[in-house]
């Protein structure tokens, strides 16, 4: 008896792909070194584990989100994203071992079509050089550096206030 959903095979998640090219690293929050972030911030997390990625995302003044997933039948990671111009976006990424490559249909918010690739190159774990392509004769290429998370440390000497000897 067929059963919908009792297949037991394990299905190839975005995580795997992301895992499996040495992508994993993307996530985090990465800027522009120059301004620390004025200019260029995008920050990309986990939503559903291995399975959606939220890309958040502000460069001179324009805001945007965006969706990463995985189509688990043709294997496609789509991309689908707006910006707070109105501008929507619809595409594809590959990931390769140094490069990642976000290929995009846009359609502005006056309804200009048109069509662009962000290729990501990874300069180490915490660089990225970026290059941004068909929007001009020249691609815009600029770099972006990962954000370290601080963790704060706890002061010498303290106790939690739930510590049975404070009292």
């Amino acid at each position: 008896m067929f059963i919908l959903g009792g297949a037991t095979s394990h299905a190839k998640t975005l995580g795997d792909t992301l895992r499996e090219s040495k992508w994993d690293r993307i996530i985090g929050t990465w800027v522009d070194p120059e301004t620390k972030g004025q200019n260029r911030k995008v920050t990309y997390t986990w939503k559903v584990k291995d399975h959606a990625i939220l890309a958040t995302s502000a460069a001179f003044g324009t805001n945007s989100v965006a969706i990463m997933g995985r189509n688990a039948k043709d294997g496609t990671l789509f991309h689908v994203g707006t910006d707070s111009k109105g501008t929507s976006v619809l595409g594809k990424w590959t990931f390769k071992s140094g490069v990642a490559v976000l290929e995009l249909a846009f359609v502005t918010g006056d309804g200009v079509e048109g069509v662009m690739k962000i290729r990501y190159t990874k300069k180490d774990d915490n660089t990225l050089v970026v290059s941004i392509e068909g929007l001009t004769p020249q691609p815009i290429v600029y770099t972006l550096v990962k954000v370290k998370t601080v963790t704060k440390a706890p002061e010498s000497g303290s106790k939690p206030p739930s510590d049975p000897k404070r009292r």
